[in-house]
């Protein structure tokens, strides 16, 4: 009787393991794909499934970063345009439209011009 308390009991277990690791984190909604900018017609941003992006303009590479995205929180983890990090935006997307708020003050970005103009209430379209 106690080997088959003890067997149910270990599946049971793994049981609730299986869920949990299943479980996982929730993944996030996040678009990923090529955007252009709202009013321009080669500016934009590329977000990869990885956690990284690249702003570009025209053929150019203006900045290469990473991202988390919890909830509808957008986070940039790292830049290397000398930008300091862990900004972090709310984002509204509608299958189409991309567009980025700041959390804070935008103000206090100012200073990183390339990621104010790029983040601060701009809109951008997904590319087919």
């Amino acid at each position: 009787m106690k080997s088959k308390i003890f067997i149910l009991l270990v599946g049971l277990m793994l049981i609730a393991l299986a869920v949990t690791a299943c479980g996982g984190a929730a993944k996030s909604n996040f678009p990923t794909g090529k955007f252009i900018q709202e009013g321009t017609e080669d500016q934009g941003m590329i977000f990869n499934e990885d956690g990284t992006f690249t702003a570009f303009s025209g053929p150019y590479t203006l900045v290469r970063a990473t991202y988390t995205v919890e909830g509808n929180v957008f986070t940039e983890t790292s830049n290397n345009g000398g930008c300091s990090t862990n900004v972090s935006f709310n984002y509204t997307y509608d299958n189409s439209k991309l567009t980025f708020t700041y959390v804070g003050n935008p103000e206090d970005d100012k200073a990183c011009d390339g990621r104010y103009a790029g983040f601060n209430n701009v809109t951008y379209m997904l590319t087919k």
